[in-house]
This record gives structure tokens, C-alpha cells and sequence, in this order.
């Protein structure tokens, strides 16, 4: 969590042993420990600084960077192998589009997302560069809703929102073949070339494959990244609306230069 005033702590619970002042603790398996210089307990929303906590005791320390969710805090490396099980949290009903009214608060507006996606690990933050959209996404409106409140209300940022824009993509359905011819004028001998390729469907999330096929030299080994870089180019622009393409397989199995 994030205080206002003290700034970013971890929260445990202790289930076994006692923690003082001083002590030297390590993270999950990490190999190197930090000192407990200030140890708080927590009751509700208050601290008290105190100097020493045992089982059962809820407590936070201040300003530990590395602690994240889950983590498991031991004295010796003996402990390196006791985990968490993780636990799942529900995917994500609800989403918002965001954008800050203020201008110049696109920063404070990224940071204090980060922090809240540390402290919730059921909230999910998303860019989506094609649209230029800040998504966040929860359990529901009533989630969203507070997270809102809370930006507001602890980091002074206030936020327009809409419905998300849909992320649209293209693909294809069956196989083909087509070929492409370079030619350009630029004086002297000029460039030209020309490619065969094989365009194949793949499984929904396969995502983009990329093969040469080629024998014999008709197009030399390097101009096969070029041919590779157009391709991507292309299926950056879709091929009938204009959206990304995707879960294609593309092969170049001849050419002529």
C-alpha cells in the first residue's frame, strides 16, 4: 500500500518467529537482505511504530522497494523455498477508457496507476497504442468507481472517462499465393525484384509466422529480413479495413532480382 505521508509500504503478517527493529530479512529467494529500520503496526487506518511484533501480529515496514505481492520474508536462505500458493484473482467485467482533464498531469496520471496495480492485483492497466487509449480494467463499475475516487481524492487527479474504443484485427481464412514486383527509376540501373509468397492461415492466437523457402540463390540470404520487414508493414495496415493482421503465416519460396 501507499501512504500519503510515509509512502509506499509492505503489510505482513508474522507466522512464525519474532521481528524486531534492526532485523536483517530476505525476499522470496532473493540474496540480498534489507534492515527492518522502522517497524510499524497496524491497527486500521493508524500505525505505531513499535520494536518487535510476533505471530499472529499484522505490521508494515516503510520504503522496501522490492516486497510485491505474494512475497514470502525469511531471516535465512534455509527458508529460500517456502512459497505462496498464488492466489488467482477473478478476470477482469468492467472497463473504462481514462484521460486526464488537466493538461500535464499525463505523468502523475501513469505513476499513480502503477501504485494502484501494485496495491490491487484484481485492477489491470492497459495502453492500447493503436487507439491511444488508457484502459483500466475491475471486478465491475462499483470497483472502477472507487478506483476513480481515489485518484481524485489521494492523488489530486481528475479523470475524464468513456466506453473503450474496440480493437478491431484482420486475419484470413484460408490459404493463398500472390507475388509482389519492385521497381524503381532512381538513375543508373535502377532497383527491381520481385517475390513469391504463401499466405496461411494459423490458430486464433498463434500470432505472425515468418519462412524462407527459398533454393538456389534467386533471392540472396540478405534480402530475406527486407522481405520479412514488408510483409509486417503491410499487416501493420490490414488488407481490407485497415485494421493489424494477425495468426498469419507467410513463406517465400521464390523470387527474381
Amino acid at each position: 500500500m501507499t501512504d500519503p505521508f510515509i509512502g509506499r509500504m509492505g503489510v505482513f503478517r508474522i507466522h512464525q518467529g519474532t521481528v524486531t527493529t534492526g532485523s536483517q530479512l530476505y525476499i522470496g529467494d532473493g540474496r540480498k537482505a534489507f534492515r527492518v529500520n522502522h517497524l510499524l503496526k497496524l491497527q486500521g487506518s493508524q500505525s505505531q511504530e513499535v520494536s518487535s511484533a510476533g505471530p499472529g501480529d499484522i505490521c508494515a515496514v516503510a520504503k522496501v522497494d522490492n516486497i510485491h505481492f505474494d512475497a514470502v520474508l525469511h531471516d535465512s536462505h534455509d527458508k529460500d523455498h517456502f512459497y505462496l500458493e498464488p492466489l488467482a484473482c477473478p478476470e477482469p467485467m468492467s472497463s473504462l477508457a481514462i484521460d486526464t482533464i488537466r493538461h500535464g498531469d499525463e505523468r502523475k496520471l501513469s505513476d499513480a496507476l502503477h501504485r494502484m496495480t501494485l496495491e490491487d492485483p484484481s485492477l489491470m492497466v492497459e495502453h492500447r497504442e493503436s487507439q491511444n487509449e488508457t484502459i483500466i480494467s475491475g471486478l465491475g463499475s462499483t470497483h472502477l468507481q472507487v478506483v476513480l475516487e481515489k485518484l481524485q481524492a489521494v492523488y489530486n487527479i481528475d479523470v475524464g472517462t468513456r466506453l473503450p474504443g474496440i480493437p478491431y484485427r484482420e486475419t484470413i481464412l484460408e490459404a493463398s499465393v500472390g507475388h509482389h514486383r519492385h521497381k524503381k527509376q532512381s538513375g543508373g540501373s535502377g532497383q527491381f525484384g520481385e517475390v513469391f509468397l504463401r499466405i496461411e492461415p494459423l490458430p486464433r492466437g498463434a500470432g505472425f509466422q515468418f519462412a524462407s523457402e527459398v533454393v538456389g540463390g534467386v533471392i540472396p540470404s540478405q534480402y530475406i529480413p527486407a522481405v520479412e520487414k514488408g510483409v509486417r508493414e503491410v499487416m501493420n495496415t490490414g488488407a481490407i479495413a485497415g485494421y493489424p493482421m494477425q495468426d498469419i503465416r507467410v513463406v517465400v519460396y521464390d523470387g527474381v532480382q
